[in-house]
C-alpha cells in the first residue's frame, strides 16, 4: 500500500517538473524496480505476481509517456533516453510477455482516455459552439504566443553569436 502510494507520487514528478527531477525519478525507478521486482519473484507466485504487475504498471506509466511523447510537455532527447533505457532493463527483470501486457494495457488505457476527451470536446461542440468557440480562440492564442516566443529565442541565439 504505502510502495504503491509511493510509486504513482513519484509518477507524476516526471510530468511536471524540470529535467533534472526527471532524470532522478527515473533512476530511482530503475533501481527500485529491480528491487521490488526481484524480491517479488523469490516470493511465491501466485498473489506477489498481481502486486509485480501492479508496481511494473505504476512505475512503467510516466516512462510510456515520456517515451511515447505524450507527457503534455517537450522533453529533451537526453531523458527520453534515460526513459528507454530504464524501459529495457525493466523489461529484462520483468520479462518480455509480462512487460508486453503492462505496456500494453497502459497503451489502452490512455488510449480509451484520449478517445473519451475527443469525443466530449465534439460533444461539447454541439451543444454548446459559442463555448467551443472561445475555446479555439483560447487554444490558438496559446498557439500563437509559443510560436512568437520560440521565433525570439531563434532570433536571440542567432544575434548572441
Amino acid at each position: 500500500m504505502i510502495v504503491s502510494c509511493l510509486l504513482k507520487r513519484m509518477g507524476k514528478i516526471p510530468i511536471q517538473m524540470e529535467a533534472l527531477q526527471t532524470r532522478i525519478v527515473f533512476n530511482c525507478f530503475k533501481s527500485m524496480s529491480i528491487k521490488l521486482l526481484d524480491q517479488s519473484s523469490a516470493l511465491s507466485k501466485s498473489e506477489d505476481e498481481v502486486d509485480c504487475q501492479s508496481y511494473a504498471y505504476q512505475i512503467l506509466l510516466p516512462l510510456y509517456k515520456v517515451c511515447e511523447g505524450q507527457a503534455g510537455k517537450v522533453i529533451s532527447d537526453d531523458v527520453k533516453q534515460l526513459a528507454q533505457e530504464v524501459c529495457e532493463s525493466i523489461r529484462d527483470v520483468l520479462g518480455m510477455q509480462s512487460f508486453v501486457q503492462v505496456y500494453s494495457q497502459i497503451r489502452k488505457n490512455l488510449k480509451a482516455k484520449r478517445d473519451r476527451r475527443k469525443q466530449e470536446e465534439k460533444l461539447m461542440a454541439v451543444i454548446n459552439p459559442m463555448r467551443n468557440a472561445k475555446r479555439k480562440l483560447r487554444i490558438a492564442a496559446k498557439h500563437q504566443a509559443n510560436k512568437k516566443r520560440k521565433i525570439m529565442s531563434m532570433k536571440m541565439t542567432r544575434w548572441m553569436q
